[in-house]
């Protein structure tokens, strides 16, 4: 069971994902909607399993897959995922999945190179409260990457559409608008998502006084995120700036989540966090 767990199936699930990066790869040079529509369904089918497997991870080790570095990267890749087929059941993004697909394949071999069995676990990690804090945060994040793709998009389409540039690669894309609504949508979820991970920590920090300075030093990142979010979800609601202002806005927040993951990370992982 360990080694069906922490090798085969995040095998599987990469070589499943891999493949289907493989069919949208064929997909851009084919103009073939039952291609897109195989494409659609195996990543539906893709979502599923790495459900199971999450689920049955999660009874084995009795804690979702947060336990070391690899196992952060493999669930954040799945995470992400899961956001982009939220999103595709309100808008279909063609060929633009294609971006944050590329994103979770690499975030699953980071995770597969990184080791997927955990070693000696520290105690904070292990509860049903880090859990719940560690699962909204991720999740939370893995909206906000998408965000910041979204954001990208709608400057590529904005940039083409200046430039008279309506060629076939185009024709294949959300429009404008419907990219602009997929940005807010993610924008505002994941807000929300980071937000309420923010308050259950803090609620959890004033129970468990022992832990406050550890703890606190890793919710500063977090605090600053939602800082950030908060600005560019009201800069959204009341049209501070432009539509294209906002986007660009999106895509610097996106670099920023990346740094901020990588400074949680060590500070869980090597920092001072027991």
């Amino acid at each position: 069971m360990d080694q069906l767990l922490y090798r085969v199936i995040p095998d599987i699930l990469l070589l499943l994902f891999g493949s289907l990066l493989g069919v949208w790869g064929v997909s851009i040079r084919r103009s073939d909607l039952s291609l897109e529509s195989m494409a659609v369904y195996l990543g539906r089918v893709g979502a599923a399993m790495f459900l199971i497997w999450m689920v049955a991870l999660t009874v084995y080790q009795r804690q979702v897959p947060v336990l070391n570095p690899g196992q952060l990267a493999f669930f954040l890749g799945g995470l992400v995922w899961f956001g982009q087929c939220y999103a595709q059941q309100r808008i279909n993004q063609r060929l633009f999945v294609v971006l944050p697909l590329l994103g979770v394949v690499i975030l699953m071999v980071f995770g597969l190179v990184l080791g997927m069995r955990p070693g000696p676990v520290t105690t904070s990690l292990k509860s049903v409260s880090t859990a719940i804090h560690v699962t909204m945060s991720l999740a939370g994040i893995a909206l906000l990457l998408g965000c910041g793709v979204f954001g990208a998009g709608h400057v590529i389409l904005d940039l083409n559409i200046r430039r008279r540039n309506f060629n076939a690669w185009f024709q294949r894309l959300p429009s404008l608008g419907e990219m602009d609504s997929l940005r807010r949508l993610t924008l505002i979820t994941g807000w929300a998502l980071v937000t309420a991970s923010l308050v259950s920590a803090l609620v959890i920090l004033n129970l468990r006084s022992s832990d406050q300075g550890s703890v606190a030093s890793h919710l500063h990142p977090m605090v600053l995120l939602a800082t950030i979010l908060t600005v560019l979800v009201l800069a959204d609601r009341f049209r501070w700036i432009s539509a294209n202002k906002l986007a660009i806005g999106c895509m610097i927040m996106s670099l920023t989540v990346v740094i901020l993951i990588c400074v949680s990370v060590i500070e869980i992982f090597y920092g001072r966090i027991t």
